[in-house]
């Protein structure tokens, strides 16, 4: 029985490079409690990354998964 492939390769190193945004593990020491818009810089970038995550899932399905 042969799988039929949905989504090519890229689809999954932009969901690894989104998910790895998600946790701020990157930022300066510094910086992680810095308030952007009332809420620590850290929260803020979880909550955009998780956006880009949920719109990049919403245009995957829309172009790819046409069943």
């Amino acid at each position: 029985m042969q799988t039929k492939k949905v989504f090519p390769n890229w689809v999954w190193f932009i969901y690894i490079l989104l998910f790895s945004l998600s946790i701020p593990w990157y930022l300066p020491k510094g910086l992680i409690m810095h308030l952007t818009f009332g809420l620590p810089l850290w929260l803020v970038l979880c909550i955009a990354a998780i956006f880009g995550i949920v719109l990049f899932t919403l245009w995957i399905i829309g172009k790819f998964w046409r069943e």
